[in-house]
């Protein structure tokens, strides 16, 4: 029983209490006063038009098997003692009443058959488990509704689908409203969620503007969960039908509940209204006795009833408020829990001056494990992890699971920046020793940010904000450490994140360029290559240095279309650079982003293969990174760019991971040497005979030599010496676009 229900169960006693006294006074009184509130079984039967051989197969079959769900509030779900409760349930009642059928709830499963039950509720979308047929009538059929951020640039309570135009608006994955709604508002921007709590925190977080589900869940949610900070702003003209499915093999049953389901009706009041946001009382019905003397016994059972229902009543506010407040995964308290006991540490600190810390955690390398060993190791990984920070962290100190495999830490031991430093070496110690599950091991490492209070902030949001920022610094920098926030961290943060927005209308925006710069041969001072270097010129901020927006464009996966544009922009200017340096061969910058997500490589693939561009004109530059431990996706990419002729360069060689072992595994064409190197070879002895090994290695494998950031004739004269193949630098030239290649000697 719901806590909806048992608050209307006490009330219930007590309007029997008061029934009871007044059958003292008139019985034939309180007679009258109940008699509203009964419907016998037999008026109700009745009333249903059954032909003879539907009314012969109810009695033929005193149970139905009707399998519903578990976790839908309000419409469906399983309470504490595991039974099921909600509007589904309570419909089920009704029809129950109106025909006589008796139901057997069964737990609902995605591989549901008809040899398990004869209906199913709950059905959205008409998706149907084979065997089953729809009720011809959805018993609900709810709006669908559309909330924003209190705080946010639409006005709660004032907007309509015309209004979402060309903005980003989050909507449940499974369910046909997603279509709809591109189909109503074609520009619409839709962000896909699987549940409403990861929606509802972009929302709040300001990266989506709207968010369009079903209006009876989500204000239930919304009330529920006590959530201030979002607020309902209109409705839709969209609508979520519900509907239940009988079995093929029971046609009477699919007669039987259509009649029943046309009569009581699509959303009926009388069981809408009970699980509303406000609840009203249920249905009441009144027991009267005749005489004063069983009046009094009854008085006495209905006390005791009553003190046995409030105890009830108490356990089960217990359990839905643990539900409500810690995750069901890990039963780690969840983050609604953790920032209503941060805003009550930071109002108390005010007063006892104590320091409050605050520390997100990050699973380095989670989704790997995921993706190799399945999402059900993914949840024990989770599970082990959990119970392994609960066993390290002392109280009075709390640990939360904040999403995904995000995890913090509120410090309550008034910490200073050096005891949070110790307190996070000893998780990051914590965290070496491997997870063992199902014989097999599995090593976790751990990247912390941490904010403090009230040196950083003294709101909730922000010092949740900047350790958030300073894990991601810490993500960025190697990963498995610790990263205290700062003002200036803030700032770069912030800066990158306006640069973030930025870059992603900058193709459309037609703020990129390319430059080329040439590559000379140094044997006979030709220009053999270019190099294509994009560039990114920015209205307000200028020309955006490449190692700023290429590690953006990384991190938010605006890469992919950064590097579609440049496979674009090279095949357009291609006559134009064969115009100038005849047989040129081309060099262009791959991520391993590109890599992993390969489409548009095999579409530029294609399009030098339609227009009959010879492979060898292009050659693909690659970092070290990528070929130490390849999946076979990338090893098949490595494949075809070697089938269709185009080169491979390694570039920045000497600064990563420098091994010979996939040097010789894979065709490598070319190995640039990183221009670190190059810089000091006059001066410096070391750097020259790491260039001799580097260009010697590289000769006894076949592999031609590329020195990068050549800029004095002195170093070009070393490098022709110690027979380099290729120089590229200032020396020569300078990077150009496509207009100043005329100025090319």
């Amino acid at each position: 029983m719901g806590l909806a229900r048992l608050t209307a169960s006490r009330l219930r006693m007590l309007n029997l209490l008061v029934l009871v006294i007044s059958a003292c006074i008139s019985i034939w009184a309180v007679a009258e006063e109940a008699e509203p509130g009964h419907f016998p079984e037999a008026s109700l039967a009745q009333s249903l038009p059954l032909s003879a051989q539907e009314k012969a197969w109810i009695k033929q079959h005193p149970e139905v098997r009707v399998a519903v769900k578990n976790g839908w509030m309000p419409i469906e779900f399983q309470l504490e003692n595991q039974k099921h409760a909600g509007i589904s349930v309570d419909y089920l009642e009704e029809i129950s009443l109106l025909t006589g059928l008796k139901f057997t709830i069964v737990e609902y499963h995605p591989n549901i058959n008809t040899y398990q039950v004869e209906l199913i509720t709950g059905i959205r979308n008409k998706h149907l488990p084979e065997g089953f047929r729809l009720v011809s009538t959805p018993y609900l059929d709810i709006t669908n509704a559309i909330y924003v951020a209190s705080s946010g640039g639409l006005t709660p309570g004032r907007t309509n689908l015309n209004q979402l135009s060309q903005k980003t608006v989050a909507v449940f994955r499974n369910g046909e409203v997603a279509q709809e709604l591109k189909a109503a508002v074609p520009d619409i921007q839709l962000k896909l969620f699987d549940i409403a709590d990861d929606a509802f925190d972009q929302l709040d977080a300001h990266k989506v503007d709207a968010y369009i589900g079903n209006e009876l869940v989500l204000d239930y949610h919304i009330d529920y969960h006590k959530i201030k900070s979002i607020r309902k702003s209109g409705t839709t003209p969209i609508t979520s039908k519900v509907y239940m499915a009988t079995s093929d093999e029971h046609p009477l049953l699919q007669s039987i509940m259509n009649k029943a389901v046309l009569q009581i009706g699509t959303n009926p009041p009388d069981l809408l209204d009970t699980w509303k946001i406000e609840p009203k009382n249920p249905f009441i019905q009144y027991l009267i006795f005749t005489i004063s003397f069983f009046a009094v016994v009854l008085l006495f059972q209905l006390i005791k009833l009553y003190k046995s229902s409030k105890k009830q009543a108490m356990e089960a506010e217990q359990k839905i408020w643990f539900q409500a407040n810690h995750d069901f995964l890990t039963q780690l308290p969840n983050r609604y829990f953790l920032k209503s006991k941060l805003s009550e540490a930071l109002n108390q600190s005010v007063i006892s001056l104590n320091k409050i810390g605050v520390i997100i955690i990050d699973l380095d390398n989670f989704k790997e494990i995921n993706d190799t060993a399945g999402h059900a190791i993914g949840d024990v990984v989770l599970i082990k992890v959990a119970d392994r920070f609960k066993s390290i962290i002392p109280e009075p100190n709390i640990i939360a699971r904040f999403g995904g495999d995000e995890f913090l830490i509120l410090v309550l031991e008034n910490p200073d920046q050096q005891a949070l430093h110790a307190f996070c070496a000893r998780l990051i110690e914590a965290m070496e020793a491997p997870f063992r599950i199902q014989q097999k091991s599995f090593l976790v490492s751990i990247s912390m940010g941490a904010s403090l209070f009230p040196d950083n902030s003294r709101n909730v949001e922000e010092l949740i904000m900047f350790a958030d920022e300073a894990m991601y610094q810490a993500k960025r920098t190697g990963k498995n450490k610790f990263i205290l926030f700062n003002e200036n961290m803030h700032d770069v943060f912030t800066k990158r994140t306006q640069l973030g927005n930025e870059l992603r209308h900058a193709v459309e925006r037609h703020q990129l360029y390319l430059q080329y710069q040439p590559i000379f041969n140094l044997h006979n001072q030709r220009c053999e290559k270019v190099e294509a270097l994009l560039r990114w010129y920015h209205p307000e901020f200028g020309t955006v240095p490449p190692n700023v927006f290429i590690s953006i464009a990384e991190e938010n996966g605006s890469i992919i279309e950064l590097g579609e544009w440049v496979f674009q922009q090279v095949l357009s200017d291609f006559t134009t650079l064969t115009q100038h340096f005849g047989d040129i061969e081309i060099c262009i910058n791959l991520s391993p982003i590109q890599f992993a997500q390969s489409e548009s490589i095999h579409q530029f693939i294609a399009n030098i293969t339609s227009r009959n561009i010879p492979g060898a004109h292009f050659c693909f530059e690659i970092t070290e990174g990528l070929l130490l431990e390849p999946s076979s996706h990338v090893v098949d990419n490595l494949s075809k760019i070697n089938e269709h002729g185009i080169r491979l360069a390694l570039d920045d060689f000497g600064t990563g991971y420098s091994s010979l072992a996939y040097l010789n595994k894979f065709k490598i064409d070319y190995v640039k040497i990183d221009r670190s190197f190059i810089s000091n070879i006059t001066e410096n002895a070391n750097d020259l005979a790491l260039c001799k090994t580097i260009i010697y290695m590289g000769k006894q494998l076949n592999i031609r030599l590329i020195a990068e950031g050549v800029e004095t004739l002195a170093q070009e004269s070393l490098l022709k010496e110690m027979a380099c193949d290729y120089s590229q630098g200032f020396y020569r030239a300078r990077p150009i676009t496509i207009r100043d290649m005329s100025q090319v000697v």
